[in-house]
């Protein structure tokens, strides 16, 4: 009576068929570097292997943690000219931390084991979940100034405010963040719009002017978005993949040179209100019209733009009669005043029409607009 053969998972005549071996080529650079689903993301150590099931269901709770985390704190943030500062570093610190990732992810091989497997695994989920804590910083700080300054009127303001909201969403859970920051392109474009769009509502904070602030937080686009897709190319396609991602960041400047600055609402300025005249009384008209009977001997165009402490900025009144030009008049605002800084201009109508009166920053931004119609009678 001989005894039965132990059990096991593997065919003992699979190792001396050379046929099976051909058939399942195997190759270490070929193989997924992620975890599988429903496994810690890092080896475990040994003190923990006791423990695998239970830290297993703890990291599965780990995405609503911070979902939550994420939400209160973009809901109690302080959005105060002290926390500009901060903000500021943030939108530079994304590009750092992503960075970061995109070079450690170059030196994890699913053949490491041991002690380099698990220091480079905990580098990429520490350096994932900082640049995640910076763009809910950046985006959620920025988010409620763009939307104040937004017209609602403005097709292409709504379309700004949905890209940014829709980015901000997708920063507060963990598993969508990382999918992003590894995805070609997406992995830059993220911290390239949260960077611009922070850049440009808390720079004004620090005393900056709108118009530098905007072409700050463009170069700062600019000059990332090709640095990070050059870290994460192949080595084989390095070259070609920066210069592709240059020359679409090019795009954005001289989009921006060329008037697209429009579609981005004026942040962190705001129109507190507006209104056209045939008198002014003080520093606003004595009776806001919308419609006129006969032609006044002059147009007044009031408004009261709020602005962070500190800034001192130009701004423009642009006036328009049946949609083509008539006069860009500037005007200097000073900010801190809740109710906000009174500016007026006015011009001459000499005749009938529809007159339109747009207050824009030096870049062309637009806070939003008051018409009035003349008419013979």
């Amino acid at each position: 009576m001989t005894d039965a053969p132990p059990d096991t998972d593997t065919d003992p005549t699979a190792e001396a068929s050379p046929s099976a071996e051909a058939a399942v080529p195997v190759s270490a650079e070929a193989l997924p570097a992620r975890p599988p689903r429903g496994s810690t993301p890092i080896p475990l150590p040994p003190v923990l292997q006791p423990y695998k099931r239970v830290v297993k269901r703890v990291w599965a709770l780990v995405p609503w943690i911070s979902f939550v985390l994420g939400v209160a704190g973009a809901v109690v943030m302080d959005r105060g000219p002290k926390s500009a500062w901060l903000t500021a570093a943030g939108a530079i610190g994304v590009w750092i931390t992503v960075l970061g990732l995109k070079i450690t992810m170059r030196y994890e091989r699913p053949s490491l084991v041991g002690r380099p497997k698990l220091l480079l695994g905990a580098a990429r989920i520490s350096l994932i979940l900082a640049s995640q804590g910076l763009m809910q910083l950046t985006l959620f700080f920025a988010l409620p100034f763009f939307f104040y300054a937004a017209s609602s009127l403005d097709p292409g303001h709504i379309v700004f405010l949905l890209i940014l909201s829709a980015m901000s969403a997708a920063s507060l859970w963990d598993p969508l963040t990382e999918y992003l920051l590894q995805r070609p392109l997406l992995e830059a474009a993220l911290p390239a719009f949260g960077s611009f769009a922070a850049l440009i509502a808390v720079l004004p904070s620090l005393g900056i002017s709108t118009q530098v602030s905007l072409w700050i937080a463009v170069a700062s686009a600019t000059l990332g978005f090709p640095i990070i897709a050059a870290a994460s190319a192949e080595r084989g396609k390095r070259l070609r993949g920066t210069l592709i991602a240059s020359a679409l960041s090019l795009i954005f400047p001289a989009a921006v040179y060329l008037g697209a600055a429009r579609i981005v609402p004026a942040a962190p300025l705001r129109l507190v209100d507006a209104a056209i005249g045939t008198e002014l009384q003080g520093r606003w008209v004595k009776e806001p019209v919308k419609e006129l009977q006969q032609v006044p001997p002059r147009l007044h165009c009031a408004t009261a733009i709020a602005s962070p402490m500190g800034l001192h900025d130009k701004l423009f009144h642009v006036w328009k009669k049946n949609g083509k030009f008539r006069a860009r008049v500037p005007l200097k605002i000073v900010g801190g005043r809740k109710q906000g800084w009174r500016t007026h201009s006015r011009i001459t109508p000499g005749g009938t029409g529809k007159f339109t009166c747009t207050v824009e920053t030096a870049s062309g931004q637009v806070l939003g607009s008051r018409s009035v119609k003349i008419s013979a009678s």
